[in-house]
């Protein structure tokens, strides 16, 4: 064989052979790849049960730190004045087990499950889950909506963070129930976001003393900013739902705001529209027992904070409540800057007018007694008679001045409270007037519980138009005044909130 020849065979043996070598050497690299993607995935399942059972030691490590006698006393008390329980405890649930709803413009959320079940609850937070919570509104499962109060919460001190941990952990009973999803369609259900308005919004920090203020100063402030997050309902809100003020440094701060279809009242000191004419005594009164006679009593959203919250409260934190909102800027029912002298400091003869001195005892029902249904007291001084529904004045006999008295005086002590020089029937707003008749009014106090039953199944929406314009000239501003000269108009406006009043 010629040496061409040879060196042909010699190329095609050696071509042969490294055909047979490659796929061994690719078989092994193969081979290899799969046992370091085996190993690496080994170890990232490795890291990752690293990291539960880290976080599970964690868990039990801060419980049982958190297992104090005196610490769990000081976070119920932190719980009582947080009101956590108006929010996450259902009429018919479980305590603390969530499901009541929070209607939104975009659809109702629920309040979660508080309570430290390991599957349904929080009975697997650490510590500082439980604080990224509170001050943050971040868990495991996202960010929560800014129905809860997270830009408040953000001033609690570690210590009451720690304190209700150890109530939430040690005190409260695991419930199952399971939380319920949002009734907020898609894509406007999607959390993420949340993040970034929590970053806009929520921009307090833990509290801090102000060194130029008194003790019972810092100490109010830090109840009212933080866990008693009053500026939750009685401010008011911008378009993202966010509070458009957070401490008395920001315009509006605690000047009223809409909650629930009831009006969140101005707490400022503002002598005609907001607290100006109290003392300090007054709003411990009122936060102690839901009642100020000759004044204010609390129905709705209110009443629910006096009967889970400030009724607990200790004499000396409403006290410091009292001391801070009365050194607020004053806001007048326009959000301006108002008048914060006292009605002691005001000609006696002359009082200012305020919400809470409107009206006077009333006569006219006396007239009624004895008369057929058909027959009207005074043509010429009816009082609702704006359409043929029943006039207000039958109305208010039929219905109201059993509890109320013919003269709208209600009963010495205000269980019964007075329809004149009360805060209700004297507000420009009608609102409270309308919810407090539609849904009735439930309070609980140290002595004795306060009930007034709904009339949503008994009135018409004429009749009830008629009733507050009566009870309003009767007992309040006199507003029927405007309603005579312009009746369409008055009849309309409150024609057009009775969907959101009856709750339709």
């Amino acid at each position: 064989m010629k040496q061409p020849e040879r060196n042909a065979v010699r190329n095609a043996n050696i071509a042969r052979q490294r055909r047979d070598i490659r796929p061994r050497y690719q078989r092994r690299g193969s081979a290899i790849r799969l046992v370091i993607l085996a190993s690496m995935g080994t170890l990232l399942i490795s890291g990752c049960g690293d990291d539960a059972d880290e976080h599970a030691r964690q868990v039990k490590a801060d419980k049982a730190a958190t297992n104090d006698p005196a610490l769990i006393k000081q976070g119920r008390y932190m719980a009582r004045a947080s009101d956590c329980s108006s929010c996450h405890t259902t009429e018919d649930g479980a305590d603390y087990a969530g499901g009541l709803a929070f209607a939104t413009p975009v659809g109702d959320i629920f309040s979660t499950n508080i309570t430290p079940d390991t599957e349904h609850g929080i009975g697997n937070y650490t510590l500082d889950d439980y604080t990224r919570a509170l001050r943050e509104g971040q868990t495991a499962d996202g960010h929560l909506y800014p129905a809860m109060p997270f830009p408040s919460f953000a001033r609690l001190t570690d210590d009451d963070i720690e304190a209700l941990y150890a109530w939430n952990m040690h005190t409260v009973v695991p419930d199952s129930t399971p939380n319920r999803a949002s009734e907020i369609p898609f894509p406007l259900d999607m959390r993420w976001p949340m993040w970034l308005w929590e970053k806009l919004f929520s921009p307090l920090e833990p509290w801090q003393d102000n060194a130029e203020k008194s003790d019972e100063w810092n100490r109010g402030a830090y109840l009212v900013q933080g866990p008693g997050h009053c500026s939750s309902c009685h401010t008011e809100r911008g378009l993202a739902l966010q509070e458009k003020a957070q401490t008395q440094d920001d315009d509006g701060y605690l000047g009223g705001a809409m909650i629930e279809g009831w009006r969140a009242f101005n707490l400022t000191p503002d002598a005609k529209s907001g607290l100006g004419s109290w003392s300090e005594e007054n709003i411990v009164t009122y936060l102690s027992t839901g009642n100020l006679p000759g004044r204010a009593q609390a129905g709705g959203p209110m009443a629910d904070v006096i009967s889970y919250s400030t009724r607990h409260m200790s004499d000396d934190d409403l006290h410091a409540m009292a001391v801070y909102l009365m050194s607020l800027p004053a806001l007048n029912s326009q959000g301006e800057a108002g008048d914060a002298v006292n009605d002691g400091d005001h000609d006696v003869e002359k009082p200012l007018a305020t919400r809470f001195n409107q009206g006077a005892p009333a006569d006219d029902v006396l007239a009624l007694r004895g008369q057929p249904l058909d027959t009207r007291s005074d043509d010429n001084n009816l009082v609702g008679q704006l359409t043929d529904a029943t006039p207000g004045d039958r109305l208010y006999l039929g219905h109201c001045a059993a509890c109320h008295g013919a003269s709208g005086g209600g009963t010495p002590g205000g269980d019964y409270p007075s329809l004149f020089h009360n805060s209700v029937t004297g507000s420009v707003h009608a609102d409270n007037l309308a919810q407090v008749i539609l849904n009735g009014v439930e309070r609980e106090s140290d002595e004795h519980n306060v009930f007034m039953p709904a009339f949503d199944r008994r009135l018409t929406d004429d009749e009830l138009i008629n009733l507050m314009d009566y009870l309003d000239n009767r007992f309040g501003r006199g507003q029927q005044k405007v309603s005579l000269e312009e009746p369409d108009n008055r009849r309309q406006q409150l024609s057009d909130k009775i969907p959101d009043w009856r709750d339709e």
